[in-house]
């Protein structure tokens, strides 16, 4: 008989799913705002995107180490302190102008949301048992998703009636109240302390071996190159559809609603495929890696045939926001191939060295398009386009090699024959 859930089980995961959305829109607001933060500002292009790599300089090593620790200390106080300093971000750009405060607000965001998704998928798995925590994951990520499509209509809303400032303002209430909130209401789950004893027996393998084995390596690099274009929405993105194409800033707003939608129904799409080829007993290559390979080889020439298009604004955004979504599909298969490859002790510390070697591509991303534009003489469009097509080359080839490179079942198997206890 199934046990009954905890009582408060709801009210927690509701909480979870809350700061997932919080953390969306924080991330998000700095790429609405960007082209009044320009103006205003008087920022450089070079400027800007230097300001969008910021965000990222401390995002990985926080993610990492926020991960680790998150094995010994309660999440109830890690979360807490997460959304404390998310509030003080945004409270610094809004009661300071100037481009030194701005950087200093992206990298402290940058800080306190680098753990995000690890802390708070840990959290969630704490009230259920191993062999039911598919559904807080599914959870959580849906609450991300839905964070891209609030965001994409609030905020440019927001900023178009109330300004930039104002909205920033907003989002660090909106922080502090769910700080209060989880500080209150929040509490550590139990359920997983079973599956803690079980991995505490398991043989630790040696991490040089886990991490530069080529699956892993590979993977890797794959979600590093589909994080890119990601990374551009945090800083470039609407800046692009804004000033490059001409876009109003509700119009933007939609095209990133649709494209944020799509990347929902592809996650979907992909997963159900992929859980169906392993039902019917399908190969770990052909219902983990051809998927995945396959939507960054289409998505990657999608972003190459944006530069043959020049003139027709339809085909250009059709290629824009196909590439990203396709692209999009291969992140839930890198955290699946990586625990299948893990030890159950090592996993979430694999998992966390996963997410933050594939967000190490946000501190490139902006600052590059950022001299892109300055070498194109101002041009927003062609240096933002010249870079997703740089993006689209390295993916297609990439892809096309990992389906020879990916092994997640012989990689599993080399390891554990190696590393039994």
């Amino acid at each position: 008989m199934t046990p009954p859930a905890p009582p408060r089980r709801p009210l927690v995961i509701g909480l979870l799913m809350a700061v997932m959305v919080i953390s969306v829109l924080d991330k998000t607001i700095f790429a609405f705002a960007g082209p009044q933060i320009i103006d205003e500002l008087q920022l450089s292009a070079e400027q800007f995107g230097f300001v969008g790599s910021a965000f990222f300089f401390l995002y990985s090593l926080s993610g990492i180490a926020v991960g680790f620790l998150a094995n010994r200390f309660p999440t109830r106080w890690i979360l807490s302190l997460m959304a404390l300093v998310w509030t003080s971000a945004q409270l610094l750009v809004t009661f300071a102008g100037g481009l030194g405060a701005l950087t200093a607000s992206r990298l402290l965001l940058g800080a306190g949301c680098g753990p995000g998704t690890a802390v708070t998928q840990h959290a969630s798995f704490k009230w259920y048992a191993p062999e039911k925590q598919v559904l807080p994951a599914s959870l959580l990520q849906v609450s991300i998703m839905l964070g891209g499509l609030l965001g994409a209509i609030a905020l440019p809303f927001s900023i178009a009636h109330f300004g930039w400032r104002s909205a920033y303002l907003l989002l660090a209430g909106l922080s502090l109240a769910w700080m209060l909130a989880w500080w209150l209401l929040g509490a550590e789950g139990t359920q997983g302390a079973a599956a803690d004893r079980q991995a505490a027996t398991d043989r630790h393998v040696p991490y040089r071996h886990l991490l530069l084995n080529r699956t892993f390596v590979w993977i890797s690099l794959m979600c590093f190159l589909a994080y890119l274009p990601n990374a551009l929405s945090f800083s470039w993105s609407a800046v692009y559809l804004q000033k490059g194409l001409g876009l109003s800033a509700l119009q933007a707003g939609y095209v990133m609603f649709a494209a944020t939608l799509s990347i929902i129904v592809i996650n979907l799409l992909l997963s159900a495929l992929s859980q169906r080829l392993l039902q019917r007993g399908a190969s770990a290559r052909r219902s983990l890696v051809l998927p995945p390979m396959a939507c960054c080889m289409l998505g990657g020439l999608a972003f190459c045939a944006l530069g043959l298009f020049t003139q027709d604004l339809a085909i250009k955004l059709g290629c824009y926001v196909l590439g990203g979504v396709l692209l999009n599909g291969v992140f839930a298969f890198g955290m699946t191939i990586t625990s299948h490859i893990s030890p159950q002790r090592q996993r979430g510390a694999m998992l966390a060295i996963h997410v933050g070697s594939m967000t190490l591509s946000g501190m490139v991303a902006p600052w590059a398009v950022g001299r892109l534009v300055t070498l194109f003489g101002g041009d927003i469009a062609q240096g933002f386009e010249t870079a997703l097509h740089g993006i689209g080359i390295a993916a297609v080839v990439c892809a096309a090699l990992g389906l020879y490179v990916i092994t997640p079942a012989q990689t599993r198997q080399r390891l554990q024959a190696r590393w039994a206890s």
